[in-house]
């Protein structure tokens, strides 16, 4: 506060001076009297403020207590002194320990050469001041950067306060943020959003309880940006309604970038989706007819061929699941199916198919596996797949000598596994190479002068299923020595399961079938395999024929392929499913190339009792027969 001199016809009385003597005494700021630019006087709030003793203060200039950074402001403080008698303005003064203390200066000239100065704390309030002016900074960085506001609600005024953005229509508060009220902020966000923000922001002001929330609002150029807004209850107000704090984001980009990304898998779904289809459609066939030729009158070692073809078949047909379901194997998914196997026999299976290539190149290949060692439960598909890709390899990659291939039992932890090592009289591996070796796309010699070829995914691949089958794959080599790789799996033995009777013509007999299928070789061997398990078949070309062909004739099971002309299998299901009578509950099975997951929700969905894949096989047959008849008579049960 200033000193002001009393009126010169009122003479200061006794009363006057004693309570100007304690005001000086006892005020919280600090009073000071200089002479001559000396201090002469100063109560008793200097030496608590700033730490120095009224004996270390007297006779020494004000300007010695001031921050040196601060002296230009002094001087200006006491060049307006001198030229109005007053003047005002903020330092700092040093305390006696060494710290800045922040003070607002008044000075005043009085009589005999004399100055007063008041000098008031105000530390707290100019760090306030900073803050708030660093949060103004941040704020301005935030929204600059990264598209952020910060916002508040008050729920009695019904008025939002936005950090500035003057840009935007709205009045202007005292802080100098944007100020807009509720109705102005709902017409700004899209009316498709409208009503799960209401319902959101109303449950804060009610509860306090926090929200996060993305939703689209009105942008400059008349198109929609992707904000995500997070808010909660700041305090609750008189009224009972919550005031909200809360915080914006402009993630249109992100947004854009998530929308490309579900677009592109789209597209990668509906490729795979196609690729399935015509992939599968021709295997079916392929394989379709080998299950056909199963029941000729064979020879037998015509019949062991054929059973090695079928075998290959089977595993041709895994591989091209794995490739066209490529999300599977980036996700490790892929499905294990253990079954009784000959460890022995398998190992002889591939190296019999690998043999006449090694010979073409003038190598041998020795198999060393023992028959009667016993039976393991594994999956044959996938250990066909990887023995197939490390013998192979070893013939690939060997110029003159040879390669064996033995296999081993032994047990780990109590655990029975099988160990198989391929040993090649090959070109060998450098350390170099070794250490990514089993990396995608990697590949010993990736120069373009390469000799042997290859993608550089086997290895990798065969890692993988190297580890789902519960085990590891690894290698030793040398350059111009050969290579060993080796291959360990868990295998927990098994009997050997019993040889049953092919009876075959009892499964469906009596049973009336019909087959809705557009592809000619398809309905040929989906027929055959049908008859061949006793049940009368009719066929129908497309869907609408199908259709057509349930109107008039009773049927006891329905075949029904998905992706066809005129109409497809799941439209045509829905038909079905929505006829009177009995006609409507008869159990459709999908017969299908596209059999991805989510395909196969969807052909449940549309009322189809389950799921054949192609390339038919009378095992996949009978069981998706099974499973519809055991689900009908569970029904009949429980009804």
């Amino acid at each position: 506060m200033e000193m002001t001199e009393a009126p010169k016809n009122d003479a200061p009385t006794e009363l006057d001076i004693e309570a100007a003597r304690w005001f000086f005494q006892n005020s919280v700021d600090v009073f000071a009297l200089l002479r001559g630019g000396l201090i002469v006087r100063i109560n008793p709030a200097w030496p608590e403020l700033t730490g120095w003793s009224v004996e270390e203060t007297i006779g020494r200039r004000i300007e010695e207590f001031v921050h040196p950074a601060d002296h230009d402001v002094v001087l200006e403080i006491v060049g307006a002194l001198r030229a109005d008698g007053h003047a005002r303005g903020e330092h700092r003064i040093l305390h006696r320990d060494g710290h800045a203390i922040w003070v607002r200066a008044r000075a005043k000239k009085a009589a005999s050469d004399a100055t007063v100065i008041v000098l008031e704390d105000v530390t707290d309030e100019h760090v306030r001041r900073l803050d708030s002016a660093d949060a103004i900074h941040t704020n301005e960085l935030l929204r600059e950067a990264a598209g952020v506001f910060i916002w508040r609600f008050d729920p009695d005024t019904g008025l939002y306060d936005i950090d500035p953005d003057l840009s935007r229509p709205g009045s202007v508060g005292a802080s100098g943020n944007r100020q807009i009220t509720a109705d102005e902020m709902s017409a700004e966000i899209h009316p498709d959003d409208q009503e799960k923000m209401k319902r959101a922001f109303y449950g804060t002001l009610a509860t306090g309880e926090p929200q996060v929330i993305e939703y689209r609002h009105t942008r400059g150029d008349g198109g929609w940006a992707s904000l995500r807004a997070a808010w909660r209850g700041l305090r609750k107000m008189e009224s009972g309604a919550w005031q909200v704090l809360g915080l914006t984001q402009d993630v249109s980009e992100v947004a854009e970038a998530r929308d490309a990304a579900l677009a592109a898998a789209e597209a990668k779904s509906q490729f795979l989706a196609n690729m399935s289809h015509e992939i599968r459609t021709p295997m079916n066939g392929v394989l379709g007819v080998l299950h056909l030729l199963k029941s000729e009158p064979l020879s037998d070692d015509a019949r062991r061929l054929l059973g090695e073809a079928v075998g290959c078949g089977q595993m041709l047909s895994e591989l091209l699941n794995d490739v066209i379901d490529f999300s599977r194997i980036e996700a490790g998914k892929l499905d294990m199916n253990a079954e009784a196997v000959d460890p022995a026999a398998v190992l002889a299976s591939v190296g019999g198919l690998l043999r006449p290539q090694a010979e073409a190149a003038g190598l041998w290949l020795h198999v060393h596996a023992e028959q009667g060692q016993g039976w393991s439960s594994v999956d044959p598909v996938r250990l066909r797949q990887v023995l197939f890709n490390l013998i192979g390899n070893a013939v690939k990659f060997t110029v003159k000598g040879g390669v064996d291939a033995r296999l081993s039992r032994s047990e780990r932890d109590g655990e029975a596994r099988l160990r198989f090592e391929i040993t090649d009289s090959g070109v060998g591996i450098s350390d170099e190479a070794q250490a990514d070796l089993f990396q995608r796309f990697h590949q010993a010699d990736g120069s373009t002068t390469r000799r042997f070829g290859g993608s550089g995914l086997g290895l990798a691949i065969s890692r993988r299923l190297a580890e789902l089958m519960g085990g590891e794959i690894g290698m030793r080599s040398a350059p111009g020595v050969g290579s060993t790789f080796w291959l360990e799996i868990a295998a927990p033995a098994v009997a050997e399961p019993a040889v049953e009777a092919s009876t075959p013509g009892a499964l469906l007999e009596g049973l009336r079938v019909l087959v809705v299928e557009d592809n000619p070789t398809n309905r040929l061997i989906a027929t055959r395999l049908l008859e061949q398990l006793g049940a009368e078949v009719e066929t129908a070309d497309d869907g609408r024929m199908g259709v057509d062909a349930v109107a008039l004739t009773p049927f006891d099971l329905i075949f029904m392929d998905v992706q066809m002309p005129v109409m497809d299998g799941v439209e045509a299901t829905r038909l079905i499913r929505a006829m009177s009578g009995p006609a409507s509950a008869t159990p459709i099975l999908a017969m299908t190339a596209n059999a991805l997951q989510h395909q196969t929700d969807a052909y449940l969905a549309a009322g189809m009792n389950g799921v054949v894949s192609k390339p038919l096989s009378p095992g996949a047959l009978v069981a998706g027969i099974a499973a519809v008849l055991s689900d009908e008579d569970e029904d009949a049960a429980a009804a």
